[in-house]
């Protein structure tokens, strides 16, 4: 398993925010996936207004990169998402082991980097025609949601972490497979008891490599040097990561895997409908949008 690959969105946020159309096709529901991908350079745009104040000219040329970006993107990565879509469904319902689940999520991690090769070049320009205040303003709305996540997913003792992390583990599977019930709440309590309380040591990350974003922006250094490290931070946030901290982090995500595969063994068979329905309908929903004209 390549750690580099799965610890990469950790603490990104300028990854989080450029892919955020990408990663609602997976997040949203099935019946507004179509309508939500043929609406997302007005999407894009209006998100980034949320950490930019752009003029009109800038969102013009935002748009325009945004629809050259999804018209690569609707024709090349589509039918595989589709694909991908229907094997999962398969997968779950068969035996499931944490090798096969690795797999999958490396294979979903994929794409995602595959994304964001490709659009590095138009976010290497996007950047470049900010100004600094922009840039500004950008940086105080990522510690914005710094605290924001702190709030959601930090607290002031172990026990609130603990408890917020099973709430969110809890919310997570919910959106996935529907209600869960007691047997399958309780064992989700269980395994997230045995991982490694890694908040404090996650949000100093994410504030290091952001400071290591804002250093880059201030200084922005002439073309090819600005792409180049703009990729290096994009590709290996983590290079700078404490080994020990990596450590646990790969700890907690064997025993997140265990957990997972555990859980799907004990689904119900509305559980499992309900999953097979959506992975059909996320499928059909990629194979229509990858032929429709942009």
């Amino acid at each position: 398993m390549n750690s580099k690959t799965h610890n990469r969105r950790g603490h990104s946020g300028v990854v989080r925010v450029f892919l955020t159309g990408i990663l609602c096709l997976f997040l949203a529901a099935c019946s507004t996936t179509r309508f939500a991908y043929n609406q997302l350079d007005w999407i894009v745009v209006w998100y980034l207004n949320g950490y930019f104040s752009l003029d009109e000219t800038q969102e013009a040329e935002l748009r325009d990169a945004v629809q050259r970006n999804l018209e690569w993107h609707r024709r090349s990565q589509l039918p595989k998402y589709a694909a991908f879509a229907r094997q999962v469904d398969r997968d779950i319902a068969g035996p499931m082991t944490t090798d096969l689940l690795e797999q999958r999520l490396d294979e979903a991690t994929g794409f995602l980097d595959a994304a964001l090769r490709y659009m590095l070049p138009e976010v290497s320009a996007f950047f470049l025609m900010l100004s600094d205040e922009q840039i500004d303003e950008f940086i105080a709305n990522l510690e914005d949601d710094n605290k924001e996540l702190w709030t959601d997913y930090g607290g002031e003792t172990p026990e609130e972490r603990l408890e917020r992390r099973e709430r969110a583990a809890f919310k997570g599977f919910k959106r996935v497979f529907g209600r869960l019930n007691v047997e399958q709440k309780t064992l989700i309590r269980t395994y997230m008891a045995n991982m490694h309380d890694v908040s404090e040591y996650w949000i100093e990350s994410r504030r290091r490599w952001q400071v290591d974003f804002r250093d880059l922006m201030i200084e922005r250094p002439p073309e090819p040097e600005f792409s180049e490290r703009l990729t290096a931070l994009m590709i290996d946030p983590n290079r700078t990561d404490d080994p020990g901290y990596r450590d646990k982090v790969e700890e907690n995500k064997s025993v997140f895997m265990e957990m997972t595969v555990a859980l799907i063994g004990i689904l119900t068979d509305k559980q499992r409908a309900r999953f097979s329905n959506k992975m059909k309908s996320f499928a059909r929903d990629f194979e229509t949008l990858s032929i429709q004209e942009s």
